[in-house]
């Protein structure tokens, strides 16, 4: 009896621990998504009218998608959805890059290529 008590209490455990893991690990994102963090220095713009104020964000891409609904997210929440394009890149991208044009006081994003992917993610005439 003393065994099974012991059991029940380490399974338990390991129960409340699995799920703390994915309750706080997911950040409201699909396990089907590509995430990367993504710093904007200055106020961004996106095309569809999406305005993110300066900081840091999560930014969610759906695999398998050549046009996929782009999430961004901050503190697990999600700010902003932009459609975008996947564009495949000859190698591996060595830095996170963000094109931009500026406008006004903002500067609106045109692509991002994250760092370690082969894709570049165009917000501009190919994501509209």
């Amino acid at each position: 009896m003393y065994l099974l008590g012991r059991k029940s209490v380490v399974c338990l455990a390991a129960a409340i621990l699995g799920t703390s893991c994915l309750a706080f690990g997911s950040k409201g994102h699909k396990s089907s998504d590509r995430t990367t963090e993504i710093i904007f220095s200055s106020t961004t713009k996106f095309n569809n009218g999406d305005t993110l104020p300066a900081g840091t964000y999560d930014m969610s891409v759906p695999k398998d998608t050549a046009s996929p609904d782009v999430t961004f997210y901050q503190d697990g929440k999600a700010v902003a959805t932009v459609k975008a394009q996947v564009v495949n890149e000859q190698k591996k991208n060595d830095t996170t890059e963000v094109d931009s044009t500026t406008e006004g006081t903002a500067q609106k994003v045109t692509a991002i290529r994250p760092n370690g992917w082969e894709e570049e993610i165009d917000f501009g005439s190919r994501g509209q």
